[in-house]
Formats: C-alpha cells, structure tokens, sequence
C-alpha cells in the first residue's frame, strides 16, 4: 500500500477522512432538520378477477425544499407481473405527488399487501431516509361480476346469452297470470277470461308464465380436489364463476336464491333471498371461497340442508369427486333427492396422462389401466345417483357455466317431478 510504504502520506489521509466524515455528518445533520416525507397508498373500493384496476401512491413534502425520492410497493405476484418501483421523483416543496400503477388481479379472496418504501435522499446526496407505511393493508377482490353491474344487466337475455345460454321459456302451462290473447281453436277453456270476453265482444283467454318464487339452492364445494388447476385458474374459480352466474340468473327469473359452501364442514351459508340486489350478498360470499385440503363431506351438506330449508327446493351441487364412496357420497345426496330435487354438477379435469413420446411403456399402461379404474368407478356412482333421483351433469371447469344455467332453465321449465 502507498500508505505503508510512504508514511508522509499518513496526514493527508487522516485529513481526507475527517473532511469525509465532517461532510457525512453536516448531511446527516441536514436531513434530520428535515422534516420527513408522508407516504400512502390509495386502493381501489373494489377489485376483481380478470379486471384492471389501479394503485395510486401518495407523496407528501413538508419541508421548504424539493426532496429526490425512489419509491417501491410490496404487493402479491398475482396483482402485479413485476414489483412497482419508482426512481427519480422529485416532490416539491410543501407539495404532493401521486404517482399510479396498474393491477390486474387473478385471485380472489383478500390480498395482503407488503409495505410501501420511500428512500429520501439527503441534502448533500449522501445518506438515504427509509421511509415504511401501509404495511399490511388488505385488498379484497371479487369474481368477476361486473357483467351483473353494468346498466345491460337489467336486459337478462342479453347477459345470459353472452354466456351461452338457450333460450327455454315456454308459454301457457305455468301458474302465474301473464297476458290476454284472443282465444283460438285448442285452447284450454277453462283459460277464457269471460270479463275481458264480454268487454271487447270476443272469445279472450289467459296466458300464463311459469310460476315465479321457486326456490334454488346452491351448493358449492370447497374440498381439495377443487383446488386443482386447470391452467391458470382452479377448479373452485369455475366453479364460483357457475354459481354466480345461476344466482343472477335465478334471481331474475323471480326465484328465490340460497347458497351454502362446505367441504367437510359448512364454510357459509346464505338464506333465500328473491331480489337481485341480493346478488351483492352472494358476491362478498364467494370472494373469500377457498379450496381446503380437506374431503367433501356430503353428510355434513345433507344436515345442513335439511336444518334449514324445509320447503322443497332444487339443489344444485358443484362438486369433484375421484374415487368413490358409496356411504359418503351417494347415500347423502340420495336422502337430499327425497324432499328436493338436486342437480349434481360435477367439475372434473381431464384425467388422460399426458406421456411425452418414447415415456416408459408400462409406466403408460400402468397409468392407463388406472385412469380406466377411475372412470368406471364414476360412471358407476353417476348411475347409482341418477337411480337415486339425481340429475347429474359431468363436465370440464370451463364449460359449466353455460351448461349450469341451460340445465336450471330446462328443469325450471320443464314438468315438476
């Protein structure tokens, strides 16, 4: 070193350092003179799935000089594809600046948010000021229900047939009292209006829709088997997507809607409601809907709707099984099937081994002969359900909530059972 080899250097090097460490200090000094930045974070009121939405930050400047900022937020991988980070910022004097970024949730539920980190820059650009707030702050997102929120949601038929579905309502056999029509060759007698007959000096009858204030029972699955992906998006999510869907749809038919969540226990539940502002409520129960790594009890949903829904209702079970238990599956839903009528729907993922060509062979077959195990094992209890009065419906996540709603509107239009 030039020091030890030059020891006349010694002095200038002291002299170096303490100038250094005097100059810290002074900065040092400075920014502690300063009073220190505010920071915090706005959130949307509402986030949901799939939906942009955005983030702002808020940096506040007490002091009576521009102060240099570098501002970062903690938030969850599913929220935003890269942490946001701000450099450069400059916040002026006894001023506020705002800054923004955009999310775009893909889970629901509550995310927790990490803390938002400002590093003020000292006066003299030496030192940094860590500034932390907001820690823990709680973002709740919500299944995308923005097409039941749009003004084009008070036109049903438009929104449930964006969704795939067909239409089913039939004229003349329901119980509630639609229109007048003058009356034709085969209509019931019995359907002539007499008062409206002798007002306009023809025969006239009644039209009738389908009785209105049926009511429908959802029941969602939460078990682990929901919990498996199916691309980017579980089973469960299909599944809340199916359900929030039915809700809406009932809703606005008239029926009357309930919900019950379980797996081995009850998770939630939501007593019949008629109206369609309802919708919200079913909304906030399926946000925090969540797989357990738990098996479905369907004993557990059998007490549980027998406690509370004593009229006859239709119950529309979303589940996933795999492997079959005649005493844990279809005895419950056959006992449920005596009072109300239940339609089963069950979300399964494909089950076809995906063997990259030259796998092992008799991995493959071995993989083959079980998957023809399981499928026989389904169709088997499939059959027993529908001996037992059940409706069943087996179907890939994706498709279900067009074939859910077609399924309800044909049972509801259909001849009750």
């Amino acid at each position: 070193m030039a020091v030890v080899a030059w020891p006349a250097l010694w002095p200038a090097l002291a002299g170096g350092l303490a100038l250094l460490g005097a100059l810290a200090a002074w900065d040092l000094a400075l920014l502690r003179r300063r009073p220190p930045l505010g920071l915090a974070r706005r959130l949307p009121g509402r986030a949901f799935v799939g939906r942009a939405a955005e983030i702002a930050l808020t940096l506040e400047n007490p002091a009576r000089e521009p102060v240099a900022v570098e501002v970062m937020d903690e938030v969850p991988a599913d929220l935003a594809a890269e942490e946001p980070r701000f450099t450069g910022v400059l916040v002026p004097p006894a001023a506020s600046v705002t800054l923004r970024y955009p999310i775009r949730p893909s889970v629901r539920g509550d995310r927790r948010l990490g803390p938002q980190i400002a590093l003020e820059r000292s006066p003299l650009g030496w030192l940094r000021r860590r500034t932390v707030a907001g820690a823990d702050a709680v973002l709740a997102v919500y299944p995308d229900a923005t097409r039941y929120l749009r003004p084009e949601a008070l036109a049903p038929k438009r929104v449930l047939a964006a969704m795939g579905v067909r239409p089913s309502r039939r004229r003349g056999e329901g119980m509630e009292f639609e229109s007048l029509r003058d009356y034709v060759a085969g209509d019931d007698p019995r359907r002539v209006d007499w008062a409206a007959t002798a007002r306009r000096g023809r025969l006239v009858t009644r039209l009738y829709q389908h009785e209105r204030n049926h009511t429908v029972l959802i029941a969602l699955d939460t078990s682990r088997l929901m919990g498996g992906r199916v691309g980017a998006r579980t089973k469960l999510d299909y599944a809340v997507d199916g359900a929030l869907a039915l809700a809406y749809a009932a809703l606005t038919a008239g029926d009357r809607v309930g919900l019950v969540v379980f797996d081995r226990e009850v998770r939630g539940h939501l007593r019949p409601r008629a109206h369609r502002k309802a919708l919200g409520l079913f909304v906030e129960v399926l946000r925090g809907a969540e797989a357990h790594a738990v098996e479905a009890d369907y004993r557990t949903l059998a007490r549980e709707v027998g406690a509370r829904q004593r009229r006859r209702a239709l119950v529309v079970v979303l589940t996933d099984f795999v492997e079959v238990d005649a005493a844990s599956l279809v005895a419950p839903l056959v006992l449920l099937a005596r009072r109300h009528r239940v339609m089963r729907d069950r979300a399964y993922e494909a089950l076809a081994p995906d063997a990259p060509p030259g796998a092992d062979a008799p991995l493959d077959l071995y993989r083959r002969v079980v998957l023809d195990e399981l499928l026989r094992e389904r169709e088997a209890a499939l059959g027993r359900l529908r001996r037992g009065g059940l409706e069943t419906v087996d179907l890939l996540p994706e498709a279900i909530t067009a074939e859910v709603l077609n399924h309800y509107l044909a049972i509801r239009h259909g001849p009750e059972r």
